[in-house]
């Protein structure tokens, strides 16, 4: 009885210490290195991830600050152009127009002003706006007799004039024909001098 006890302690024993030493059995020590090579390799790859995101987010940034270079050049460029056209004498070349209408009265262009001259001895009395027709009149005293004097105007703030006489009614008058409407005129009188000028605002 005691031989038989012996015998299947001792096998128990044996199987036990078998299961222990079972060489497919992954061990503590195996499982924690394992954990542990597998936590390395994931942080590689994060690093590795992290490497590939700074490398695009500096191409885009060089992108980017090549970009704003290129812009800022160019807006460069531009204000350069800008102050050199800035700073070159810009000449307006000057229309000019002169008219010895009658031995009396002359007419002056240039570029946007027009100037009558009477001889002062033909004293100025009236003037009148035909809005409709653009034209100014003046009227100056004087009984004489010629022929009425029509002229285009070679300009782009005056169209014509016309110098006619009224001698029946002792005057004579000047005609300035405008291409544009004449509340885009301004024109002074001075009666002293016989002088009379007309502006295109």
């Amino acid at each position: 009885m005691k031989i038989i006890s012996l015998s299947l302690l001792s096998i128990v024993l044996s199987v036990s210490l078998f299961a222990r030493l079972n060489p497919f059995e992954p061990t503590d020590h195996f499982i924690e290195q394992k954990d542990i090579i597998i936590k390395a390799n994931q942080e590689k790859k994060d690093l590795i991830a992290l490497k590939i995101k700074a490398k695009e987010l500096a191409k885009q940034e060089d992108i980017r600050m090549a970009k704003i270079k290129a812009e800022n050049e160019a807006k460069e460029i531009a204000e350069n152009e800008v102050k050199k056209i800035a700073s070159k004498k810009v000449i307006i070349p000057e229309l000019k127009e002169n008219f010895k209408v009658l031995p009396f009265v002359e007419i002056y262009v240039v570029n946007n002003l027009l100037t009558i001259k009477v001889d002062t001895k033909y004293k100025f009395f009236h003037q009148d706006i035909l809005k409709p027709t653009k034209k100014f009149l003046f009227d100056f005293k004087g009984n004489i007799s010629f022929y009425t004097v029509r002229k285009n105007i070679i300009s782009e703030s005056f169209k014509s004039f016309a110098v006619g006489t009224h001698r029946e009614k002792n005057f004579f008058r000047v005609v300035i024909d405008l291409p544009d409407d004449v509340k885009e005129y301004e024109k002074k009188v001075d009666s002293k001098n016989g002088i009379i000028t007309i502006r295109k605002k």
